[in-house]
């Protein structure tokens, strides 16, 4: 980490903070900013500090390797990831591509150790099945920079991830008053509610809902301690009694289950808003809140703050409100433990 080996330079060399500014002809807050990983100082700036600490900018700027440890499940050998340091660790995410180019990765897996191809930035990890989650970290990384990596999983998934330290953050969502039991105390704050149901392509043949609750053709599903998926058993309860499986793939999130139905021609078990985004049909279940889990030892990361004032800020709701099916009244809300 940047920080650390500038600070072990300086302290290797007997300079204190204000002394090294001095002989780099940069600012004593850039000296703390850097040491405290909250800033990557420009090229010139790098050239001038490594060479009152008599090495090189290479060196001082030389990707590192760390342990792998993974947010949700250890990455395999070779796979590219994005990192986030949760406390002393550094954790992983897999860096999914996409139709519009390679994927955005950090670093690589090589030999059981995460590679970083360029000196580690500040990141704070939020896992989640919301698409907000990505469309608050693009809008807050390409116009002020803080980084935010999403980690696109179940409620339960990313509770239990925050429980285990290995993310900053999660959200969580289910019916009012029946969310997910909190690792320990919490900072909780309101994001939106919505309507979790069944979306399907439009041209699907009447019936399709019940053709779906009842099992008898395929369904675009979430893994088990997802809350729409529960919403989607509990629906078909009164219809399947027997508590039957329903066919059909199973997906990390509400964009991949609406996607999949949009181009498979498949129902799936989604929410609301991610359905009218690929210009489905959809069957209401119920009515879920959702809201953003803070572990008490992250509660003044600044990393999340700005995230948090990006998620239930003006620019993303304009987006939100055009996409439709978010109710946002109270969004930003610190409710109480």
């Amino acid at each position: 980490m940047l920080g650390d080996r500038l600070r072990a330079l300086r302290l290797a060399r007997g300079l204190t903070q204000v002394q090294l500014a001095e002989l780099a002809d940069v600012s004593r807050q850039l000296v703390g900013a850097v040491e405290a990983d909250r800033h990557l100082p420009r090229v010139d700036a790098a050239v001038r500090l490594a060479g009152a600490l008599s090495t090189t900018v290479e060196e001082l700027l030389a990707p590192a390797t760390r342990e792998v440890i993974g947010a949700l499940e250890d990455p395999a050998e070779g796979a590219l990831v994005r990192v986030g340091r949760v406390g002393e660790q550094l954790v992983c995410v897999p860096a999914a591509g996409s139709g519009e180019g390679w994927a955005g990765a950090d670093a690589q897996v090589r030999g059981g150790a995460v590679e970083l191809f360029d000196v580690e930035r500040p990141a704070a990890l939020v896992a989640g099945c919301d698409p907000i989650i990505g469309l608050a970290s693009r809008l807050l990384e390409a116009t002020s920079g803080p980084r935010v990596v999403p980690v696109a999983t179940s409620s339960a998934s990313a509770v239990a991830a925050l429980t285990a330290g290995r993310i900053h953050a999660a959200m969580v969502h289910g019916p009012d008053g029946h969310l997910p039991d909190p690792p320990g105390a919490v900072r909780r704050w309101h994001v939106a509610r919505w309507q979790v149901g069944l979306a399907a392509p439009v041209h699907l043949a009447t019936g399709w809902v019940e053709d779906a609750l009842a099992g008898r053709i395929p369904v675009v599903q979430r893994e088990a301690g997802a809350g729409s998926q529960a919403a989607f058993e509990r629906a078909r309860t009164p219809i399947d009694g027997a508590g039957g499986t329903v066919a059909g793939p199973q997906v990390d999130g509400h964009a991949a289950a609406a996607w999949r139905a949009a181009t498979d021609g498949l129902v799936a078990v989604t929410i609301e808003p991610a359905a009218r985004a690929n210009g489905l049909t959809f069957h209401p279940l119920e009515l879920h809140v959702s809201q953003l889990w803070v572990d008490p030892d992250h509660g003044d990361n600044a990393l999340l703050h700005a995230f948090l004032d990006e998620l239930t800020g003006e620019r993303a709701h304009r987006r939100l409100v055009a996409i439709g099916g978010y109710d946002l009244a109270g969004s930003g809300t610190e409710l109480a433990a």
